[in-house]
This record gives structure tokens, sequence and C-alpha cells, in this order.
């Protein structure tokens, strides 16, 4: 009881503390909502709004089902997750926060997954899309595609490790508990309408989490002024909100290898804004995602190692200035995704192959 009372005096200290800075100083407020809200219009939903839409299909039309009937025992063997679970990862890989914990809920509102799979899966099914590393980090911060490549496959190394690590192995009980149910195949223009539906609340959650830490990173910056250095803004900004954290890499004047494994750690750790936007979406599925936190920490930390170990072999020293111009970056980066995920499906398809001649799926 002491202990509560405690918390609700510590909460409204705060909260009164919270209106005296925003009388105070209104202008650092706007200005922090006018540059979230920039930020979604140029960045956020244009390239995740889509990609939410087409998730939402992929589960509601049944696809998800059969993908995961194919290859469940890959995601099973490989990943340590429910077979189930294997869409949901890749769609996390490629669409970005908080898309991967959209799916994992959908998954549990239609019974594919259990309420414990589900927990898991929400930690490890949540990365940072391709857009934004090779666009933003790749283009514009580090101005090099194989700093994109690098930090992506870093990203998806960690992952699958981390999958690894905070998993038990399935037993046969909860192989047959994540069998794929048959269900009625739905009509497309119901499916359709409530994909629209969900990618547009997930959307606006997104969008109301990055104003609110946008405005929050304005007041850090103000309240610490000269006192943080510039090589400490990205790790001080970068827990608050992503892309901040990384926009500062550019006024840091740390060595390459280290600005690439801060990058590395703030991509896969994703910052309490992430972190925040990926607990509304597991709630409105009626999730708790209590291990987020300590798995992104842990993936944060494995990806962070992986950079500095590989760094070096990429000679990440060159990439300390910008060397290609705007068209060149254009015309590169996309034949480096292509190369890069040719190489990953080729690696995936002959593991599965290989599983299935064991006989171990």
């Amino acid at each position: 009881m002491q202990r509560r009372r405690g918390r609700m005096l510590a909460q409204g200290l705060g909260l009164v503390a919270a209106f005296g800075v925003l009388i105070a100083l209104p202008q650092t407020a706007a200005e922090g909502v006018r540059s979230g809200l920039t930020l979604c219009g140029q960045v956020i939903l244009p390239s995740l709004f889509p990609f939410f839409v087409c998730s939402n299909l992929f589960v509601l039309l049944g696809f998800s089902a059969r993908v995961s009937a194919r290859f469940g025992g890959l995601a099973a063997r490989l990943l340590r997750l429910p077979p189930n679970a294997g869409s949901a990862f890749v769609i996390g890989m490629t669409g970005g926060y908080p898309a991967g914990v959209q799916a994992v809920g959908l998954l549990y509102e239609r019974g594919e997954l259990s309420r414990d799979e589900a927990e898991h899966a929400l930690a490890v099914c949540n990365q940072a899309g391709p857009s934004f590393i090779f666009g933003f980090l790749g283009g514009a911060v580090f101005a090099h595609p194989g700093a994109g490549a690098l930090l992506c496959g870093v990203q998806l190394a960690a992952a699958v490790l981390t999958c690894r690590l905070t998993a038990k192995p399935l037993t046969a009980a909860q192989r047959a508990h994540s069998a794929p149910q048959r269900q009625a195949q739905p009509d497309f223009a119901a499916a359709f309408s409530e994909a629209v539906r969900r990618a547009g609340m997930s959307a606006i959650h997104v969008c109301m989490f990055v104003t609110v830490f946008s405005v929050l990173s304005g007041y850090l910056r103000l309240a610490a002024g000269a006192h943080l250095p510039a090589d400490a803004a990205p790790l001080a900004l970068g827990a608050l909100e992503l892309s901040a954290g990384c926009a500062a890499l550019r006024a840091c004047t740390l060595a390459p290898v280290w600005k690439l494994c801060i990058a590395s750690f703030l991509l896969s750790f994703g910052g309490l804004s992430i972190l925040a936007q990926s607990r509304a979406a597991a709630a409105d599925a009626g999730l708790e995602g209590r291990q987020l936190p300590g798995c992104k920490m842990l993936q944060g930390a494995i990806a962070a190692a992986l950079t500095l170990l590989l760094a070096p072999l990429a000679q990440a020293g060159r990439w300390c200035a910008p060397t290609l111009g705007a068209s060149t970056m254009t015309e590169t980066a996309g034949p480096v995704m292509l190369l890069l995920s040719s190489v990953l499906l080729l690696y995936f398809r002959k593991k599965y192959h290989s599983i299935l001649r064991e006989g171990r799926v």
C-alpha cells in the first residue's frame, strides 16, 4: 500500500512538472510536434501504411497459414519459433517497426498462436525495415551502400540469434498445437476493408508515439544543451526515438566503426518510442509484450558486437566521408538489396531442402 502511494505521488509530481514545462516552454513542444508530424508525413506513412495493408491482407486471406504449412518446419528448426510465426518474422524483417507486432497480434486473434507463443514472437519478430536502413542510414547518414548492407545483414543475424537464445525447443505437443488450422476462405472485399481499417489504426498509433517522443527529444536537447557531447547525442536521443538518434550520427566525430556499432544497437533496440508503439499494437490484440524490452536489449547488444567484428573486415574506415552522389546512391542501393535478398533466399532454400532430406521436419 505504501509503495502504491509512493508511485502515485511520483506520477502526480511528474505530471505537474510536465504541465509546468509545457506552459513555460511552449515553442519547444510546438517545434517537436511539427518535426514529428513532418517525419510521419514524409517517411513513416508513405513507407509503413501500404505495407500494413498488404501484411494484414496476407494474414486475413489465409496466405500466412498456407506458407506456415509449407515452410513452418524451417521456422521451427532455424528460429525455434512456432511454425505459424515464421511468416510474422518475415513480415517484421521486411516491413519495419511495428509491422511484425501487428502480424503476430493478428495471428493470435485468429487462434493460430497460443498466448505464450505470441508473447515470445512479439519480442523477436519486430525489426527495422530495409527502406529505413538503406534509405536513411545507408543513404543520408553514411552515404555508402555498403553501410546499409552491413547493418541489414547484422540485424538479421542478431534477430536469428536472439530467437534461438531466448526460446525453448518446441515439444511435440507444441508442434501439434502450432499446426495451421483450416479456416473458411474470407471474402476479399471484407478482408480488404478490415485490412485498411487495421492499417489506419496502426499508422495513427505510430504517428502519435513518434510525435510525443519528438517533443521529448526536443526538451532533452534543450535541457542537456552544451552538456551533451556530440558523440553521446546518438545514444541519448536514440534511447528515446530511433530516427533522432540515427540522425545525430551525422554530427558524431567517432570513427566509422563505432558509429556503425551505435547504429546497429539503435536499429535492433528501437528506443522507447518503438517499444511504446509495439506495446500499444500488442495491447490491441490482448497481449502484453512483457518480453519486448529484454529481448530487444539483448538483440541490440548482439548486433553491436557483430558489427564490431565485421566492420573492420568490410573496410568501414572508407565510409568516413560521402563518396557517392545522390544519383549514384539511388542506382546502387537497389542492386545491393537485390543481391543480398538473393543470397538469403538461396541459403534458406538450401537449408530447407537439407532439413527435408534428413527428415527433421
